[in-house]
C-alpha cells in the first residue's frame, strides 16, 4: 500500500497540512528518504519511547513493513545518521511556526483562561552554539487546556526578555491572562500583551529596582501587621495533603500612578500591586515566602491568588511531564538545532498521548503500549491530527 490509503494515510495527510512548508535542508541528490517521511517516523518512534538518533532508527527498523502500508519507503528507513543530519539542519523556527500552526487549529478559545510563560533549560542537551550551556526554552503554556501553544530557544534566562514579547505577538490572545515570572517583569512584555488585547500578570522582583520597592513600601503596612492597613481586597486559603499544610494570603491594592514612580507611566493599563504570602509547614518545618505582582487586572484578591497558584500548572503539566515521563533532561544530543527540534518532537509527542484518552493508564503507561501496538500508535496520532 502506498501514501494516501488507510487511516495511516489520512494522518499523513493532515501532518502534510501543518508542516509540508518546510523547506527540505538536503541537497536534492542526497535525499533518499522523503522529508515527511523522517518527520512521521521521527514522531512516532518519540511517541513510542525512542529517545535519540540511533533509537529513532531502530524504532523505524523494527516497524518499516508497518510504514510501508502508508508511506512510499522505495528506500526502506532511515538510519541514525539520516536521522540526525535531518534535524540538525532543519531550521528550528520554521519547524516551530509549523508546530504552532498545528496547536493553533487544535485549541480552543483562550478567552479569560490562564496563559503561563515559562522558561526550561534541557541540561542535557549541550550546544556548540551555547558555548556548554544548557538549552533553553520559553514556553507559552494554556492552562486550562494543558496545551503548549509555542516556543523558542534563547540565550539563557535574560534572552527571555527579548522573547516574550515576540512569541505573544505570534498567537491570538484576546481575552486570555498572559502570567509571567520575574524574568519577564518589563513594561515590554506589559506592552505586548496588552496589544494582544489580553491581561497581564507578572511576577514582581528587585531587578525592576524603584519599582519594587515602592510596592514593597505600600505592603510594608500589611507585613508589620498594622491594623489600618490600606488594603481594596484580601484572601486567605488553606491546603492539607502529603504531609503538608500550605496557607495561601493574597492582598491586592490599586495603584495611584501620579504616586508610583516614573517607570510605572511606561506600563499599558496597569492597574493593580498584589502581595502574597505562602506558609508552608512539613515535617515540622516552616517555611514562608513572599512575593509581589503587577497587573491590569481589578484588585480581587481571591481571583487574582487563583490566577497566581494557576500559573505554576506550567510546571506539573509540561516540565515535570518532559522530564519524568519523556527523560528531557536526561538527553544527549550536542547540536544545538538538532536538541532544539528533538525537544519539539518530545513536546508534539506529550500532546499526542495526553490527547488519545481511551486508555485511562498516565503517559508513560500510553508510551510504552505505543511501542508495543501499532493500532494503538495510530490511535494516538488520530488522536491530534483527525479531530483538527
Amino acid at each position: 500500500m502506498g501514501q494516501g490509503e488507510g487511516e495511516g494515510g489520512q494522518v499523513v495527510e493532515l501532518i502534510l497540512k501543518h508542516f509540508g512548508t518546510l523547506r527540505d535542508p538536503r541537497v536534492a541528490r542526497t535525499r533518499r528518504h522523503a522529508l515527511l517521511n523522517v518527520l512521521v517516523m521521527a514522531l512516532c518512534g518519540v511517541i513510542a519511547g525512542a529517545d535519540g538518533w540511533k533509537q529513532l532508527a531502530l524504532f523505524a527498523r523494527t516497524r518499516a513493513r508497518w510504514f510501508a502500508t502508508f508511506l512510499e519507503i522505495p528506500h526502506g528507513v532511515p538510519s541514525a545518521d539520516t536521522f540526525r543530519r535531518v534535524f540538525c539542519a532543519l531550521r528550528p523556527q520554521a519547524f516551530e511556526a509549523c508546530f504552532r500552526s498545528w496547536v493553533q487549529e487544535m485549541a480552543q478559545t483562550l478567552r479569560e483562561e490562564v496563559v503561563a510563560v515559562d522558561g526550561k533549560s534541557v541540561r542535557g542537551a549541550l550546544g556548540k552554539a551555547l558555548a556548554g550551556s544548557p538549552l533553553h526554552l520559553v514556553h507559552v503554556w494554556a492552562t486550562q487546556q494543558r496545551l503548549l501553544l509555542a516556543q523558542a530557544a534563547v540565550q539563557g534566562a535574560p534572552g527571555e526578555v527579548k522573547a516574550i514579547p515576540e512569541l505573544l505577538a505570534l498567537l491570538d490572545l484576546k481575552g486570555a491572562v498572559v502570567t509571567v515570572d520575574a524574568n519577564g517583569c518589563t513594561a515590554q512584555v506589559a506592552q505586548a500583551v496588552v496589544q494582544a488585547q489580553a491581561d497581564y500578570v507578572l511576577c514582581l522582583k528587585g531587578n525592576r529596582g524603584p519599582l519594587y520597592a515602592y510596592v514593597q513600601d505600600l505592603f510594608a503596612p500589611v507585613r508589620e501587621g498594622q491594623a489600618r492597613a490600606r488594603v481594596d481586597s484580601h484572601s486567605r486559603s488553606e491546603e492539607e495533603g502529603h504531609g503538608r499544610h500550605e496557607v495561601r494570603s493574597a492582598w491586592a491594592v490599586a495603584l495611584k500612578l501620579e504616586a508610583c514612580p516614573k517607570s510605572a507611566s511606561t506600563w499599558p493599563k496597569l492597574k493593580t500591586a498584589v502581595m502574597m504570602r505562602r506558609e508552608r509547614t512539613q515535617g515540622g518545618k516552616t517555611q514562608v515566602q513572599w512575593h509581589y505582582y503587577l497587573t491590569s487586572l481589578p484588585p480581587k484578591a481571591r481571583k487574582l491568588a487563583r490566577i497566581i497558584r494557576t500559573h505554576w500548572g506550567v510546571e506539573n503539566g509540561l516540565h515535570w511531564s518532559l522530564d519524568v515521563c519523556l527523560g528531557e533532561d536526561s538527553r544527549r544530543i550536542r547540536d544545538h538545532n538538532g536538541a532544539q527540534n528533538f525537544a519539539l518532537l518530545s513536546r508534539m509527542a506529550l500532546t499526542a498521548l495526553r490527547r488519545e484518552s481511551t486508555e485511562k493508564p498516565g503517559v508513560p503507561s500510553r508510551r510504552k503500549l505505543a511501542g508495543w501496538d501499532n493500532d494503538y500508535l495510530l490511535r494516538v496520532l488520530m488522536a491530534v491530527f483527525t479531530d483538527l
